[in-house]
């Protein structure tokens, strides 16, 4: 069901909002945390370390297409906000059509340099092979998954987070049957997991497809609703490519950073992956509040409501720092017992894994600030930016990765210096676009206002 967000508690929405949207991005992970348990069980644990190597290869260009796709829902937020269910329409419409040109590229791209991309990340040869089936399977049923991202993002930017967890958590125990299916009783091997997560894709899939019949019938587009719209399709471009690139060069660091560490060996490369697991538990609080600011500032800027925005934003801000000291506590007290469900007794993994997750977390109110500022940017429509601030972190894990690639130690820090250097740049650019955004719709209610007195005025005359 559709959710008005420019109306209520600012506060009060986000949390309910974000809370649904970690609930599904827990049990996502919670599921492929099965999964990636029952490589390790039902192959070894070298293929785990397979997949994280070179995953950052393909997660460019998925990546690319799956966040351009994510952010054409913007315009959706701010068109719903404003009340023109017809241009809604049409702009679905419109989505479709370039969803399916970037999502199309992607996949042929993926599929016919997969291996280059593996190798490119200087994945230790014994990971090479593995990691090339597993990710050839994924980029090939690429349009499936999009079919999930078109649909998640545009119930989300119409304040629906509620059916995308239901179908997420479909979807993720779907996804641990079908890898005991094909890893446990047929045995495929590596590619079992792929298949597993296809399949899973595919029945995701079909039901949004129902449930957008079902409860998002006003995106819903007839023929006179089908027509290209230039003008709507330059919206959607100026929203979405600048997310896909902010995406493609966070993926571009990763995977330099990663060429660095896979060139310091195998326990390495599964240490970091294993803390790179826990990293990422915490990370979705922060992702899901960054979503969900998005979608409230975009709906309340269709809406006009910038003071709205402002206290939306800066709640947000106190609520993540919090849960980012939380983060911290559980990480020292439990870091360790985690750690060893993956790899059991191994010491010189687990110290690796120890010592990258405590540099990574210590900066988390810097990541944090990050995210927040960031979400609240894309929200007001300063999409370009967001790139700019992509970039920054780029540069500082490039002069890492380049400088220090034989430092084990530095390379953990690659990404709190990413994150000091593009907090910087957000605290100076983000209370600017708010201004700015006030001043204008301060301009267009005065123009109204003054349309207004003049036709009163003519109406007395008459």
């Amino acid at each position: 069901m559709v959710k008005d967000l420019t109306r209520g508690s600012p506060t009060k929405l986000i949390i309910m909002f974000a809370l649904s949207m970690l609930a599904s991005s827990m049990m996502s992970y919670v599921y492929s945390t099965t999964d990636s348990l029952m490589v390790s069980w039902y192959i070894d644990p070298d293929a785990l370390g397979a997949i994280s190597a070179a995953s950052p290869a393909s997660g460019l260009i998925e990546g690319f297409a799956c966040a351009t796709v994510g952010g054409f829902s913007i315009l959706a937020g701010r068109i719903f906000g404003a009340g023109d269910l017809q241009r809604l329409r049409n702009m679905m419409a419109n989505v479709v059509y370039l969803s399916a040109a970037f999502v199309g590229l992607a996949t042929l791209i993926c599929t016919v340099f997969c291996r280059q991309f593996v190798l490119l990340m200087n994945t230790p040869a014994g990971f090479v092979d593995m990691a090339t089936s597993y990710l050839f399977i994924l980029m090939v049923a690429m349009p499936i998954a999009g079919v999930c991202w078109v649909c998640g993002s545009m119930f989300r930017a119409l304040g629906d987070s509620k059916t995308p967890l239901m179908i997420s958590a479909i979807c993720g125990l779907s996804n641990v049957v079908f890898n005991a299916l094909f890893l446990g009783l047929i045995r495929t091997g590596i590619e079992g997991a792929a298949y597993g997560t296809v399949c899973a894709n595919a029945l995701g899939a079909v039901l949004y497809l129902i449930f957008l019949k079902k409860r998002m019938n006003i995106l819903l587009f007839g023929k006179e609703d089908a027509y290209i719209s230039v003008p709507t399709m330059k919206i959607l471009l100026s929203n979405g490519i600048p997310l896909g690139l902010l995406n493609s060069v966070i993926t571009v660091g990763a995977m330099i950073l990663q060429i660095a560490v896979n060139g310091h060996g195998e326990v390495v490369v599964n240490g970091i992956a294993i803390g790179g697991r826990v990293i990422t538990i915490f990370w979705m609080f922060f992702q899901t509040f960054e979503s969900s600011i998005i979608y409230f500032c975009a709906q309340n800027l269709g809406a006009g409501r910038i003071d709205r925005v402002r206290r939306g934003v800066k709640n947000t801000l106190l609520i993540n720092l919090g849960i980012g000291a939380v983060c911290l506590v559980v990480a020292l007290l439990f870091g360790k017992y985690i750690y060893m469900m993956f790899v059991g007794d191994s010491p010189e993994i687990i110290a690796v894994a120890e010592q990258y997750v405590f540099t990574q977390i210590v900066f988390f109110p810097l990541m944090v600030t990050l995210c927040v500022w960031r979400g609240g940017l894309k929200g007001l429509g300063s999409t370009v930016p967001a790139v700019l601030c992509g970039g920054i972190e780029l540069i500082s894990r490039m002069v890492v990765s380049f400088c220090f690639a034989d430092n084990l130690t530095v390379l953990y820090f690659a990404g709190p210096l990413a994150w000091i250097g593009a907090s910087i740049f957000l605290a100076i650019l983000y209370p600017r676009t708010l201004r700015r955004r006030e001043r204008e719709f301060a301009s267009i209610k005065q123009k109204q206002e003054a349309a207004e007195q003049v036709e009163k005025e003519n109406s007395v005359t008459v």
